[in-house]
């Protein structure tokens, strides 16, 4: 049987339109099921312009996270740089100034514990304002723990007030058989920027028993020390807040030169 070319043509277009049919089919049965985007065949057959609105899209969440990256890569480089400090011994405080030396060079000293109050054991700077509000400064921040720079700078006071270098801080693994033992507790310790910083702390002595291992207790104290912070930087205040901690160690060291006479 022979086909004439018309009949081809109609044929071929028969198809073409079965083909058509189907897809229209399949197009409705996905969007009848829920599904927003036709089956990916139907859309291979037909890339027209109405795929433009999900290209768009996809540039634009592109942009977005472009525009994110790089508002984080700046803002690092914007972020402020956190500072540290610390407390420092009053260097010029000696045994001659203050005619605190004890009988006998040389006395073994242990110091510590000294204990702060929980709202000051933190890394952050603590100010207090007029109000008797307190303040954390995140970007000011001590160099290491407040007890124990508290602990050395008042020992080397008492070395240089004393005149000795037999000094033991606390945690010891044994006790130490010493002369003198002092324990702090810091019950107040901060200032305001450019303003007032104050000190108050309850102080122990213990002084050596009659027996090895034996500790007496010579006396408890309650002392308060204020003083004006020259500037309202945060170097003043710490600068300040040395000077408290050197008043605090004349009066101890007195206690002991008492004590021990």
């Amino acid at each position: 049987m022979r086909f004439h070319n018309s009949d081809k043509v109609s044929v071929h277009r028969a198809g073409v339109q079965c083909h058509s049919e189907r897809s229209e089919e399949s197009l409705k049965a996905f969007r009848t099921r829920g599904f927003f985007v036709a089956p990916l065949t139907v859309g291979l057959l037909r890339m027209t312009g109405k795929n433009r609105p999900y290209e768009w899209t996809l540039a634009g969440i592109v942009l977005i996270v472009c525009f994110v990256l790089l508002g984080g890569c700046l803002g690092k480089g914007t972020q402020k740089d956190t500072r540290f400090y610390l407390l420092e011994p009053v260097y010029s405080m000696s045994s001659n100034e203050e005619g605190a030396s004890t009988e006998g060079e040389g006395v073994m000293l242990a110091i510590g514990p000294v204990r702060v109050r929980e709202y000051l054991s933190r890394p952050e700077i603590v100010t207090r304002t007029r109000e008797n509000k307190i303040v954390l400064h995140d970007f000011h921040s001590w160099g290491e723990p407040l007890d124990r720079n508290f602990t050395v700078v008042l020992g080397a006071n008492l070395a240089n007030l004393l005149s000795t270098h037999r000094i033991v801080f606390f945690p010891w693994r044994r006790r130490p058989n010493f002369d003198y033992q002092i324990t702090v507790d810091v019950m107040r310790f901060e200032g305001d920027l450019g303003g007032d910083a104050s000190l108050v702390a309850h102080y122990y002595i213990w002084s050596k028993g009659e027996s090895e291992g034996e500790a007496r207790r010579i006396g408890i104290w309650k002392s308060s020390f204020n003083r004006q912070a020259p500037d309202d930087s945060f170097k003043a205040l710490v600068a300040t807040m040395s000077e408290l901690v050197g008043d605090l160690s004349r009066e101890i060291a007195e206690k002991i030169k008492d004590a021990s006479q």
